[in-house]
């Protein structure tokens, strides 16, 4: 079996509500079934500092605070923007949460109205209505869309069911563009935008989502399809997941 590389882009500034996690959760599920995984990390600055980019089957962004993304806002948009949208539009896997999910989209408009164009390459836009609207906040459950839940793959490493747990924290409000396909629709929660039921998006094999908690240490299906799909193999072998079958158990009861 091939080895995992994890590009984790902006660890130090995107890492709210412990985002960071997903990538821990990763590697320790590549350890127990002694699959070599190695993470590199890209931060602010020229993308020819690193010589392995072609390299990486798994990409990694965290969400953070206004102050974070407009930390690394400039970089994002001039610096990565290439890469990123060939990582993509390649067909390779990647996982973005909240504000990299919002940064990869059209554009976020602030509660003072100021448009900070993004990436374009999700199909979607963000707004946030300030207090005309309350944030989406709390505990959050939805089921996977035809998209992963009826790939073979998704299938094979699913020891759980097609519905997903996790936690969700957002002022922005998310709409998907006209064709633009969720990654899963809300059964208890806000998702998206609190409006029409969808949660994140998925584009190729990457996903993006308002899913904190984070989301692969709640749903160790996902993080086992995501590296199989990064690993481009139909199975993993299987984990002792007893405790971890119990949390997500636990957590489709939380209100």
């Amino acid at each position: 079996m091939s080895k995992l590389l994890i590009g984790y882009l902006y660890k130090e500034d995107l890492n709210l509500y412990g985002d960071n996690g997903n990538v821990e959760v990763l590697t320790a599920r590549c350890f127990g079934r002694s699959i070599e995984c190695e993470v590199l990390l890209i931060d602010k600055g020229k993308l020819t500092s690193h010589n392995r980019l072609s390299e990486i089957n798994l990409l990694f962004m965290g969400g953070g605070p206004d102050s974070s993304q407009k930390s690394i806002y400039g970089d994002f948009l001039e610096e990565k923007k290439p890469f990123l949208l060939d990582y993509v539009t390649s067909g390779k896997t990647g996982l973005f949460v909240c504000g990299s999910y919002q940064l990869m989209g059209d554009y976020y408009r602030a509660s003072d109205g100021e448009e900070l164009k993004g990436l374009g390459i999700f199909k979607a836009h963000t707004i946030h209505f300030g207090k005309n609207k309350p944030r989406c906040i709390g505990n959050v459950r939805a089921t996977l869309t035809g998209k992963i839940s009826s790939d073979p793959v998704f299938k094979n490493v699913n020891f759980l069911e097609d519905r997903i747990v996790g936690f969700e924290n957002h002022g922005g409000r998310t709409y998907l563009d006209p064709g633009a396909e969720p990654f899963a629709r809300v059964t208890y929660g806000h998702g998206n935008n609190s409006e029409d039921g969808s949660e994140g998006i998925i584009l190729g094999n990457c996903i993006g989502t308002y899913f904190h908690g984070p989301i692969l240490a709640k749903n160790p299906h996902l993080a086992d399809y995501l590296i199989a799909k990064a690993l481009n193999v139909q199975e993993l072998p299987k984990l002792n997941d007893g405790f971890i079958t119990a949390s997500y158990a636990a957590s489709k009861k939380l209100r």
